[in-house]
């Protein structure tokens, strides 16, 4: 059965035990029906009985649920919304169990009295076999004339088969976007609006390279990823041009700006995003575990987790910024905005908004978390520690603080965070509703900056000064 309805599927249950299997049954058939592989349907299944359950515990036996399954771009979803935040507020550690099944959760607000749980599992990585293409018996890509032209131009159904060859070559069946394997869902994507790709051709019309941005629904911002040329054709600056030709495509959607999360294993991804015009404005570090690398490819940063940079490119020449930041970070956030091409300029000192903060937790299934502040107030402090306690205790093992450039509590929040252990990470321009963001970052494991890999001056000067931002703050 295929789900023709865009809304997501809903059921209001009574928050009791015995309520449990019907919610299991409610979501692996929701699940189905948004077009998830019956494993991934099942784990979820399991996931929102693990959650109901320990909801349960704290309910007072009159509490109502409203519970929905959707799915994005890239994950599966179930929501759990409920009135009584003061009652459920400190539901996150009671969820640990949702980590350790590497599960993705975010906690927040709703209003003055609700709350939310949502959990989700990845339709990438837990994907099934393909059904319309199978890459172990494809024929490999005729090896590429050493000269000829190659074309750059918006892809058509049928080459999927033909994109799918090329990342078969080039990453052989280890790729993380499964979904390019798969001509039918692959261009399932396209047509959502989900994948906006481009591909570079041959004299002969044959695809030899491809890239996408990838985008959240309503975003203004969108991902540059899905990159691959095949061998023959490196060195001719295809990527370049392919990103190119997507900035083109992504202005007339509206869009504010590309970004891009290259790796530090290596700089060749670093050096196409440095020529694309993408200058780095943020180091995240200990984003995936130590084995998230290629297959084949040596770690050079052995014995930690892996780090990556954050690129961006505005589509169109971006208005002046104002912003908040403590003295420390000012210098360095003037630096990214100047590399980004954008007039930004402090603000007089400001203060806290006088009522509560709006903030918002998540963790990821490789164990990175994070805080978001959408406003902070004069509890900022109470609420962060308490936030980083909550990610800590679902497993993460490093976390990413994001509060708003234009927020007058800025320089508060900061400070706070500072002495938790939090250090300067970057900017990330247009990351929360159109705003740009200061972001912060804390770890719990060892980390050694001078390992990373990094191509540009600018890039070794951000992790010279988060370096020594982070022995500013150790013990």
């Amino acid at each position: 059965m295929k789900k023709t309805d865009p809304r997501p599927c809903e059921i209001r249950i009574s928050l009791e035990r015995s309520r449990g299997e019907l919610l299991r049954a409610f979501v692996r058939e929701a699940a189905l029906l948004e077009g998830a592989p019956p494993s991934v349907a099942s784990l979820l299944a399991e996931d929102a009985l693990c959650a109901f359950t320990a909801l349960c515990a704290l309910a007072s036996g009159h509490d109502i649920a409203d519970i929905d399954v959707s799915s994005s771009r890239r994950d599966l979803r179930c929501r759990i919304r409920l009135k009584g935040h003061a009652r459920f507020s400190s539901i996150a550690g009671a969820l640990g169990d949702l980590a350790r099944r590497d599960a993705g959760l975010s906690v927040r607000e709703r209003g003055v009295d609700g709350f939310e749980a949502s959990f989700h599992r990845g339709l990438e990585a837990e994907s099934e076999a393909p059904v319309s293409f199978d890459p172990a018996t494809a024929p490999p890509p005729a090896e590429a004339p050493p000269a000829g032209d190659v074309s750059i131009d918006l892809p058509r159904r049928e080459d999927a088969a033909a994109i799918a060859r090329c990342f078969l070559a080039i990453y052989g069946h280890n790729y993380v976007h499964t979904e390019v394997f798969s001509p039918q869902r692959y261009w399932s994507r396209v047509e959502s609006g989900a994948l906006l790709p481009v591909v570079a051709r041959d004299e002969k019309g044959e695809v030899i390279g491809h890239v996408a941005l990838e985008r959240e629904n309503g975003a203004v911002i969108a991902e540059r990823g899905e990159a691959v040329v095949l061998d023959s054709y490196r060195g001719r600056h295809l990527l370049e041009r392919m990103t190119e030709r997507l900035s083109q495509e992504a202005r007339k959607l509206g869009l504010t700006g590309v970004y891009a999360l290259p790796v530090t294993l290596h700089t060749f991804s670093q050096r196409n995003d440095e020529r694309a015009g993408m200058p780095v404005c943020a180091i995240l570090l200990g984003k995936a575990p130590e084995a998230a690398h290629p297959k084949g490819a040596p770690p050079p940063t052995a014995g930690q987790r892996q780090s990556y940079l954050l690129t961006f490119r505005f589509l169109a020449e971006p208005p002046k910024r104002a912003f908040h930041a403590p003295q420390a970070y000012r210098e360095i956030m003037l630096g990214i905005y100047e590399s980004l091409g954008v007039a930004a300029s402090p603000c007089p000192p400001g203060s806290p908004r006088a009522g509560a903060s709006k903030t918002r937790i998540s963790i990821d299934q490789r164990g990175y978390g994070k805080i978001e502040f959408e406003e902070v107030g004069l509890d900022a402090g109470v609420e962060l520690a308490q936030a980083l306690q909550d990610v800590c205790s679902l497993g993460a093992r490093a976390t990413q603080l994001l509060a708003r450039v234009a927020d007058p509590g800025l320089p508060h929040i900061v400070e706070k965070a500072r002495g938790l252990g939090f250090f300067f990470c970057g900017v990330g321009p247009a990351v929360l509703d159109g705003e740009d963001v200061l972001m912060l970052q804390y770890l719990r494991d060892p980390l050694d900056v001078g390992k990373l890999q990094l191509f540009t001056d600018q890039a070794r000067r951000l992790a010279a000064f988060i370096a020594d931002d982070r022995a500013s703050r150790a013990p």
